[in-house]
């Protein structure tokens, strides 16, 4: 089975890009690992909802590339979240150590495997002008 990854870009009103801390001093976009059977965009939605309890319901893919973690190459698919319904909260307190928006890639410590895409994405005309549409009371 191929190594798949996913994570999602959230965006505010004030167009700041949600990020959560998740290993360490490391920031990352909410995602992760895709399970057997499940499509990417699945995955995406999935982990999503686990991770910051966000329903997500329609995703744009915006990066597809490949990396190398520890010597192993994973498929990476970013998407930005077009609508999402809920109120982002810390749910694998194992695992997530804090939520935050932040309106530019140098904030935060990022991945160094990630770091480059993630500065592209934060530049990214198909993202610079698009919001996250909040969806209230689903």
């Amino acid at each position: 089975m191929q190594n798949i990854f996913t994570r999602v870009l959230i965006k505010d009103v004030d167009h700041h890009i949600l990020v959560v801390q998740d290993r360490g001093d490391l920031w990352n976009f909410p995602g992760g690992k895709q399970e057997l059977g499940e499509t990417p965009s699945k995955c995406a939605k999935r982990e999503v909802k686990e991770e910051i309890g966000l329903t997500v319901h329609a995703l744009t893919e915006v990066y597809q590339g490949n990396f190398y973690f520890r010597d192993i190459q994973w498929t990476g698919y970013f998407y930005f979240a077009d609508s999402v319904s809920g109120v982002p909260c810390m749910n694998e307190l194992n695992k997530i150590k804090g939520i935050r928006f932040v309106s530019d890639a140098g904030i935060v410590k990022f991945p160094d495997e990630l770091l480059a895409v993630y500065e592209e994405l934060f530049k990214n005309d198909l993202i610079l002008g698009k919001t996250t549409y909040w969806v209230e009371g689903t």
